[in-house]
């Protein structure tokens, strides 16, 4: 260190020249001037309200089965002498086709028995007339030597009281009379037999005749036609085989009408109730499916994505599913062999499981997408670029997007979420395209 430095006055001289310069370079600089703030406007993605076409739908799950299944039963009891070669499960033969055949030799000798029966009863009925007739005839001469027996006894009994005959000559000639009366009195019972006998005929000609009439369609019923074009399920006889009336013959489902039961929540039905709101119900289930609009499409869903089909809603089920609180919707696929293409919309099989889009008539409506709700509210923007919150007036939810049962006060919506949101913040507004209008599957 230098020798000056050492000094004992220089050390506070220094201080003083310190701060002597501090205070200059101070008085130079002017005091500061108070400025204006500007306040920031939070960038926002916003959308035009509009009203769109809405399409409300629903999406369910089922298994195919066909509208007709029927348990072929056999309708007499004999033996099986021909089966259809064709006729084993999984195989498909069109309606009219002839199946199965009985041993019909029993049922012809019971059919002759009876005929020749019946026209037995018949010749009776003819002999019973014959014998009317003549029964007639011997009434009337009895009825005629009763009336000559009495107009002789009475004679006799005269010529008894003038004493010119005996009285065992009246005697003979009253029992003469009793004998003609009795005669005339059998005549008129075995007369009045005659409507009951020819009554009693009357019954076992008809017993007859209905007997004919049953074995004549037990004949027919020896032949078994398919009522329907079918593919085969289980087959359940064999030539030679003795059949039971009653017993199971085959299973025929019909492949060209097929319906699927779908399970759709109570809560997914209100979109599809959105376009007959308010209006009258009716009794006829038709009718209301006819005001709700409904429409269907099944989908396979193991299948390639042209494996759909045209359907409609046919009913519904008769109660809610107490564990899943979904009400049950039967589809029908009509024509389905007709829709079938092979290698893109294959044949539909019992079992097949299957989805179901039901859908309903457009109404217009103003929907946005979920997102832009907020704890049950939207951010809306107004004339000043300034933020408003309302609470959404939701009718129902449908994908990614909600209708709304109100429109707003405002008819541009904020997507974006603004962390805080505080009501009348400034925004900036970045408009983003539009979805589209329609609101489908």
């Amino acid at each position: 260190m230098k020798v000056w430095l050492k000094k004992p006055i220089i050390l506070p001289a220094l201080i003083i020249l310190g701060v002597l310069a501090l205070m200059i370079i101070k008085s130079g600089k002017s005091a500061p001037t108070a400025g204006t703030v500007a306040e920031y406007a939070t960038p926002v993605e916003v959308q035009t309200l509009q009203a769109s076409a809405i399409t409300p739908y629903a999406i369910g799950y089922g298994t195919a089965k066909p509208s007709s299944n029927l348990n072929v039963p056999a309708e007499v009891s004999a033996e099986i002498s021909w089966i259809h070669p064709k006729l084993k499960q999984g195989a498909n033969l069109t309606a009219g086709t002839k199946v199965v055949m009985f041993e019909t030799r029993d049922i012809e000798l019971t059919l002759s028995k009876t005929k020749a029966d019946l026209t037995s009863q018949s010749t009776r009925v003819a002999e019973l007339d014959l014998e009317e007739r003549n029964a007639e005839q011997q009434l009337q001469l009895s009825q005629q030597k009763y009336e000559l027996a009495k107009a002789e006894f009475e004679r006799k009994k005269a010529l008894s009281k003038q004493g010119a005959i005996s009285n065992s000559t009246v005697d003979t000639e009253q029992r003469n009379l009793i004998n003609q009366e009795t005669d005339l009195e059998n005549m008129k019972l075995k007369l009045a037999l005659y409507p009951k006998q020819r009554e009693l005929l009357g019954s076992e000609i008809k017993i007859a005749q209905a007997q004919i009439e049953e074995q004549e369609r037990n004949l027919a019923r020896t032949q078994v036609f398919l009522p329907f074009n079918a593919r085969i399920g289980s087959v359940n006889v064999e030539r030679g085989s003795f059949i039971s009336k009653g017993s199971t013959l085959f299973v025929a489902q019909g492949k060209n009408n097929m319906e699927i039961l779908t399970q759709i929540p109570a809560k997914k039905m209100l979109p599809l109730l959105s376009y007959a709101m308010g209006k009258k119900s009716s009794n006829d289930s038709s009718s209301l499916q006819k005001k709700l609009g409904l429409k269907a499409k099944v989908f396979w869903i193991d299948g390639p994505e042209t494996a759909f089909w045209t359907a409609k809603v046919l009913r519904s089920n008769d109660s809610i599913d107490s564990k899943t609180r979904s009400i049950g919707l039967i589809v029908g696929i009509d024509n389905a062999v007709e829709q079938e293409v092979i290698g893109i919309r294959p044949p539909i099989f019992k079992g097949m499981y299957l989805k179901v889009e039901i859908t309903g008539n457009q109404f217009e409506a103003i929907k946005i997408p979920r997102s832009a709700i907020h704890q049950g509210n939207i951010y809306l923007k107004d004339s000043e670029n300034r933020l408003v919150i309302e609470q959404a007036q939701v009718a129902f939810v449908q994908g990614d997007d909600a209708i709304l049962q109100q429109a707003p006060s405002l008819n541009t919506i904020i997507l974006s979420d603004l962390i805080p949101a505080v009501p009348g913040m400034l925004l900036l507004p970045v408009p983003v395209m539009a979805q589209n209008t329609l609101t489908t599957p």
